[in-house]
């Protein structure tokens, strides 16, 4: 089992939840999320992870 260590529980509660409703790996919800959340600039070729930034 692995643990995961965040101060910023918004950002983590978002990528939880973006994780389980969608066919993501978890780095990429937790960029989603700094996105959504910190109004951090993603940088990705991921096509699933730029479709859900431009939702």
């Amino acid at each position: 089992m692995e643990l995961v260590y965040s101060q910023e529980k918004e950002v983590l509660l978002l990528a939880l939840d973006t994780f389980s409703e969608r066919n993501l790996d978890f780095v990429d919800c937790v960029l989603y999320a700094y996105h959504k959340v910190k109004g951090v600039t993603i940088a990705t070729f991921d096509k699933k992870l730029l479709r859900l930034i431009g939702e």
